[in-house]
């Protein structure tokens, strides 16, 4: 296994990385032709030794996996139809908010009733704590051990078994129809005609929200921008997913807290949306889970999720962590640097009760 660094070590790189990105308002590469897909190059990453064919040939034969993810339900869907073409091994998907997930995941480990082979959810503490704790087991895959592989093992992997495979990537989107003057920015939904239910936000369910809204919006809005943000009364929204389809709908103006919506876009959908001259993301860790029902597949399917193939789909709208990858609107190392230090379970617990008092929820 190629040797890595320190918990300490691991978010401070993978910051410095951010910080020594020039970042882009769209991300991505600016030319299509150097870009790459896994169904013209069938980039499963390298083929591995021996070893790695024995667990794949298990893995197989195990038939199955099962993540738990916050990751969007399109991404998720994209990757189980392209590992079962790969590998035969049918994706069971779990999608859910990082706080319903770390629930799960703890009570099956108290009835040792565990479900859940692979996690990839955007908590920090949470992948801190478990990973010290021995929750999580180590990837053995090429993918992570080969020196033909892309993935940056040095900055984007944990010595506790945790690894980044993605940025989940938000923006802030319009109506057209609502609203057919757009956005620019953020201090954009300060607009006096934006007020009473046509914005829509999210409410705080993880720690990556705490940068979002303690730290990232403060950055590009100004001091005091939530409070500005809750004179506006906008709309509450449980998470991403149904902000979006309430903005596909018509039914707010605008929203704070989405994908690119390109793709919607594309299938009739009245939205737009832009990026501001910071991009917002939360790196997405996953782990396998030391005690996975499946532990065969689990480490293909860790090992698949960090090969061009896998990166297409957990990509997908995403900041990806290969470059070269068409699906995806940015890579992990120009998103902008998250104070990790902050975002404690603490701090979300305060913005729980800071964002109560503001919205009245």
């Amino acid at each position: 296994m190629t040797p890595i660094k320190s918990r300490r070590t691991f978010l401070s790189a993978l910051t410095a990385a951010a910080l020594a990105a020039t970042l882009a308002a769209c991300g991505g590469s600016s030319n299509a032709d150097d870009r790459i897909t896994a169904d013209s190059v069938g980039a499963t990453g390298p083929a591995g030794d021996e070893a790695w064919q024995q667990i794949v040939e298990a893995a197989q034969q195990e038939g199955e996996v099962t993540i738990y993810s916050s990751n969007a339900a399109d991404a998720l869907a994209e990757l189980g139809r392209r590992f079962e073409a790969d590998y035969g091994i049918r994706l069971n998907v779990v999608r859910d908010v990082d706080a319903n997930l770390h629930q799960k995941i703890g009570a099956e480990a108290e009835t040792g009733n565990r479900v859940a082979d692979v996690i990839t959810q955007a908590s920090v503490p949470w992948a801190v704590e478990n990973g010290a704790n021995g929750v999580f087991a180590q990837p053995v895959g090429p993918a992570f051990t080969d020196s033909a592989s892309e993935y940056d093992v040095a900055t984007l992997m944990d010595d506790d078994g945790y690894f980044v495979t993605n940025a989940s990537v938000l923006t802030f989107g319009w109506n057209t129809q609502r609203y057919p003057d757009g956005l620019d920015s953020y201090t954009d939904l300060l607009d006096p005609s934006l007020a009473d239910g046509k914005i829509g936000i999210v409410t705080p369910t993880s720690t990556a929200h705490v940068d979002f809204y303690d730290s990232y919006l403060e950055q590009v809005g100004g001091e005091g921008f939530l409070e500005k943000l809750a004179a506006q009364k906008p709309r509450i929204y449980p998470s991403a997913l149904p902000l979006a389809q309430a903005l596909a709908s018509g039914e707010i103006a605008v929203a704070a807290f989405v994908q690119d919506q390109k793709s919607e876009q594309k299938t009739g959908a009245p939205v737009d949306s832009a990026f501001g001259d910071v991009v917002w993301g939360a790196p997405m860790y996953t782990a396998i889970l030391a005690d996975a029902v499946h532990p065969n597949a689990a480490q293909v399917l860790a090992n698949y999720m960090i090969t061009p193939a896998g990166q297409e789909a957990v990509s997908f709208r995403n900041a990806a962590v290969l470059p070269n990858i068409a699906s995806s609107v940015t890579t992990v190392d120009k998103v902008a640097p998250q104070d990790t230090e902050a975002m404690t379970p603490e701090a979300l617990e305060d913005l729980k009760a800071r964002f109560g008092r503001l919205f009245n929820q």
